[in-house]
């Protein structure tokens, strides 16, 4: 049986009373004790212009196995260590994604999920149901001579 732990540590001085948290995850498939069976492998994608665009597409792919009622997770970083570039993250049909929330003509929804600025990094659950569920993606600034960068991997059963 697979084992995939996530963990995250957050500490902050924000406040006049510290803030710990630590928290570790075993990915695991849906209604299920066990863990998650399959990985894409790390990808790695570059961007040379600021057209939004399908990061993952539902249905296809490995995406046609992840289905409503399956488990799977999606880890995006920007790799990036410039501050002030970054990417914008959402969900739905990248056609559609001009604005935080769209639908369009035919009812197909896209939602802005956030930015990703350099080195942030994200670990989502992921419902890969038609194209509501595609995961999107946006550089903020890019070219040819400036490409942007973005690693990813989905953890599926």
């Amino acid at each position: 049986m697979a084992t995939i732990n996530a963990q995250v540590t957050v500490g902050s001085d924000i406040s006049s009373s510290a803030l710990t948290i630590n928290k570790t995850m075993t990915l695991k498939k849906a209604g299920n004790t066990a863990g998650l069976d399959f990985t894409t492998g790390l990808a790695k994608r570059s961007f040379v212009n600021t057209n939004q665009v399908d990061l993952l597409t539902a249905g296809t792919g490995i995406a046609a196995d992840v289905t409503a009622d399956k488990s799977a997770k999606v880890y995006i970083k920007n790799v990036g260590t410039d501050s002030s570039t970054y990417f914008i993250i959402g969900k739905g049909n990248a056609s559609t994604g001009a604005s935080e929330t769209t639908i369009d003509s035919s009812g197909t929804a896209y939602y802005r999920i956030g930015r990703l600025y350099g080195q942030d990094w994200m670990l989502i659950p992921w419902d890969a149901a038609s194209t509501t569920g595609d995961i999107t993606i946006q550089a903020s600034t890019a070219s040819a001579a400036a490409p942007m960068h973005v690693e990813y991997i989905v953890f599926y059963e």
